[in-house]
């Protein structure tokens, strides 16, 4: 798989994300997590479980690639996760972050 980026109105996204972005688009308005993931990773599978009993949850193994474009962005923990919303907006973080999950699964 490519990891060629595009570049959108928030910044650049891999091909695979482009597709699910676009996929949202055109389907029902509601948000969707893209979350990536390293094998046997409890963070990454608790991070996944809480969001998909709230939205659809699209998950990624990383590979070299993907964790030398999230090294230059700083994160340097599993899961990243990438959570879009309908009017376009996106929100990301990476490794576990509770307080991140409750604001969609609380709300």
């Amino acid at each position: 798989m490519s990891n060629v980026m595009k570049r959108v109105s928030y910044g650049y996204v891999s091909h695979t994300e482009q597709a699910i972005i676009e996929k949202l688009s055109r389907e029902e308005k509601h948000m969707q997590a893209i979350i990536y993931t390293k094998p046997h990773c409890q963070k990454c599978r608790h991070t996944a479980l809480k969001l998909s009993r709230v939205m659809p949850v699209q998950t990624i193994t990383a590979d070299a690639d993907d964790y030398e474009r999230f090294h230059k962005l700083g994160y340097r923990s599993m899961p990243v996760v990438k959570i879009y919303k309908a009017d376009g907006t996106h929100d990301e973080w990476c490794g576990l972050q509770v307080d991140k999950i409750k604001q969609y699964t609380e709300g």
